[in-house]
């Protein structure tokens, strides 16, 4: 097993960890699992078109019964090299998919999708949440490129756009990662060119044939963002149990993940309260990533269905995290995906 690698040691902090999860917690009676994967490749080569193409899935385990899916979507969206989303496709075809053809995918896509498919996130459909990770993956999917170090450029235009990005950050700094004077910060400074710490990822496959839904095999050069989220009622709660992967593949095909947390959570089925919350980070790629799991108590109290317009209000800054963030945002849909449980038959 092999990846490339230009991280380096930060003087007095600790590297970010390398746990990365092998393996699925099996599927507990009376329980929904929602998975989904969102991917972004290059089938004409780095200066070709971004490919967009993702699945998600709502399957419910009853007792003593087969597992049944409750709902499941298709995502493919292609865009052009300015991120203008020049393609638009969506399985089942849902109405209104056609609008999203033309709009940036990182600068306001998901105003452009709540004015395109506003009915996605008013039902929190597995669509949604495919839609809701596109801007993320189209902004940072470049990063696949960072395992081919001879089909990248020479690094000089790449050095430049993040320079010109920290600079436009100034002002207001968007996560932990990119804090002035840290770890990111000083690599540009260097010269240092994608320094994340990637790490080799555990195999999430098991036996179980339905724990995760039917996923393309990644391409040569391939990021993939992986979601499962598990909900359940326990002891008059809400229970969560939740996992999130940032992957790319490196130049033996091996999976090196990028961004891997997991989540524990208890929600009040009546107010929606947020009860308890426990984050672990397994992989991170900046040594200053992981204090952000300190502040996810500062959610503990909200009402969760809010999270998803609140939670950048909450954790701010270096207080957050762009990628643990979007899994908090998650949080959002557990209400209604119990809800899905309480409406199988028997």
């Amino acid at each position: 097993m092999h990846l490339v690698s230009r991280s380096w040691h930060l003087e007095n902090v600790a590297d970010p960890p390398d746990r990365s999860v092998s393996g699925t917690p099996a599927r507990r009676d009376g329980s929904l699992r929602r998975t989904s994967h969102l991917s972004a490749s290059w089938p004409e080569g780095r200066a070709g078109p971004l490919q967009l193409t993702g699945r998600a899935r709502d399957l419910v385990t009853s007792a003593g019964a087969t597992p049944a899916t409750r709902d499941e979507a298709d995502l493919e969206l292609e865009l052009d090299g300015a991120q203008v989303i020049t393609r638009a496709i969506t399985r089942p075809g849902r109405r209104g998919t056609e609008r999203l053809v033309g709009a940036h995918a990182v600068r306001g896509f998901r105003a452009s999708v709540e004015s395109a498919l506003p009915e996605e996130r008013t039902s929190v459909t597995p669509l949604a949440l495919l839609l809701d990770d596109v801007s993320t993956v189209a902004m940072i999917g470049t990063i696949a490129w960072s395992q081919r170090p001879d089909d990248a450029d020479d690094g000089r235009s790449s050095i430049e756009a993040a320079t010109a990005f920290l600079a436009a950050q100034d002002a207001k700094v968007a996560c932990s990662g990119f804090r002035r004077d840290g770890y990111y910060r000083k690599s540009i400074d260097r010269n240092i060119m994608f320094p994340h710490w990637f790490r080799l990822a555990g195999r999430l496959e098991t036996d179980d044939e339905w724990a995760w839904h039917t996923m393309e095999k990644p391409p040569e050069v391939c990021f993939r963002r992986r979601r499962r989220i598990d909900t359940w009622s326990e002891d008059a709660c809400i229970a969560v149990d939740a996992h999130y992967r940032d992957s790319v593949w490196g130049p033996e095909h091996d999976e090196v993940a990028l961004h891997e947390y997991s989540l524990q959570a208890t929600v009040d089925p009546g107010s929606n309260l947020l009860r308890t919350i426990s984050v672990e980070a397994h992989v991170l790629p900046f040594p200053e990533c992981p204090s952000v799991t300190r502040q996810v108590g500062e959610l503990v109290g909200r009402d969760v269905t809010s999270l998803r317009a609140e939670v950048q209000r909450a954790l701010p800054g270096i207080h957050g995290c762009t990628h643990l963030n979007d899994m908090l945002r998650g949080l959002s849909d557990v209400p209604a995906l119990l809800r899905e449980i309480e409406s199988v038959p028997g």
